[in-house]
C-alpha cells in the first residue's frame, strides 16, 4: 500500500507523523536516561539529539 501513495503524500506523512513520533520517543528516552545518570554519555547524546530535532518543530519556533 505504501508504494501506491504519491511521493508528496509519503513525504508529508513522514514529516507530519513519523518525525514527531520519533521526537516524542527520543524525549522520553532522554528523560529516562537523565534520571538514572545525568552525566552519562548516553543521556547527553540523547539530550543533544532531542534539542537538534527541536529546531525543526514549529511550535518551538513560535515560542522563541
Amino acid at each position: 500500500m505504501w508504494v501506491l501513495l504519491s511521493s508528496r503524500l509519503r513525504t508529508w506523512l513522514l514529516l507530519a507523523i513519523a518525525v514527531p513520533a520519533f521526537r516524542a520517543a527520543l524525549r522520553r528516552a532522554s528523560a529516562s536516561a537523565a534520571r538514572r545518570d545525568p552525566a552519562s554519555p548516553t543521556a547527553r547524546r540523547l539530550s543533544s539529539l532531542d534539542s537538534g530535532l527541536s529546531r525543526f518543530d514549529r511550535r518551538d519556533r513560535r515560542r522563541r
